[in-house]
């Protein structure tokens, strides 16, 4: 196994999450360029103004200059926060491409993710999961079971 180099993206670095996001999505069944056009760019917007405001964090993997994996985490907007002064960390996003998985590098981002919730003095982390990661999140202390969505 190569030596991976973990760190936090830069705004120049979205793009290339961008990218691991797109494939992501195909590996789960969803095309997220033929959903519209533009979304990347709206995308490293997104997060590029969430990094600027500290209120979220992309992490990457490179295996030398490839990036091989990231993860996404926001702080939660919810009533909670405002009302009682918690917050709540949201992991939107673990990949990492198939050839370097049962690696630990899912594990070294995701743990990542939750030090700057920590960091950022968050109460909990939550996460939708598919299966495939499900026992990673179980692994690092998530409690089992799925968020739930109704789609409109």
């Amino acid at each position: 196994m190569p030596v991976i180099e973990y760190r936090r993206a830069r705004i120049e670095d979205l793009a290339l999450a961008a990218e691991l996001r797109a494939e992501m999505a195909v590996e789960m069944g969803s095309d997220l360029d033929a959903a519209g056009t533009g979304w990347r760019s709206k995308f490293c917007e997104f997060f590029g103004e969430k990094q600027r405001a500290g209120s979220g964090q992309l992490f990457l993997a490179f295996d030398g200059a490839a990036p091989i994996g990231m993860t996404i985490i926001s702080l939660a907007q919810e009533w909670r926060s405002f009302c009682f002064g918690t917050r709540f960390g949201f992991v939107n996003a673990v990949y990492v491409k198939p050839d370097y998985r049962r690696n630990g590098i899912g594990r070294e981002l995701l743990d990542a993710a939750v030090a700057w919730a920590k960091e950022k003095e968050c109460v909990r982390v939550r996460l939708r999961t598919s299966e495939e990661g499900r026992r990673l999140y179980e692994s690092a202390g998530f409690v089992p079971g799925r968020e739930m969505e109704l789609e409109l």
